[in-house]
């Protein structure tokens, strides 16, 4: 990831086993549950396999809601696929797929089963 200028994200959730299911379900991918600290810390893998990107968190500091960054995953060529996931799994469609620009890609937003604000871009 040294080429990504976002290199970790911690997504605040109030139901870890809720939002687990729903990322699992959107991202098609499965969430390892690392200990750290003596905490659980359900980690998303990264495109190569070999280590993570992200984690799903429950800490004093944070809550889930809408107040926050918005976080853009790439969708690739599968956006409105993983639109239908997104509110299959619980989720929100926020706005949908638009074009940013002509040659930029397109965008979409969606709310996550916390209350999360969240967006998708992809080539599609």
């Amino acid at each position: 990831m040294a080429n990504e200028l976002v290199n970790w994200i911690e997504i605040p959730v109030a139901d870890v086993a809720r939002a687990k299911s729903f990322y699992e379900s959107v991202f098609q991918f499965k969430i390892v549950e690392l200990s750290v600290g003596g905490l659980k810390y359900p980690c998303f893998p990264n495109r190569a396999g070999d280590g993570f990107c992200g984690a799903l968190v429950q800490y004093d500091y944070t809550a889930p809601g809408k107040r926050g960054p918005l976080v853009y995953f790439d969708s690739g060529d599968a956006m409105e696929e993983m639109l239908s996931r997104i509110v299959a799994a619980g989720g929100k469609i926020i706005q949908n797929r638009m074009e940013i620009a002509p040659g930029y890609g397109y965008s979409s937003i969606f709310e996550d089963t916390e209350g999360n604000m969240l967006a998708l871009q992809g080539t599609n």
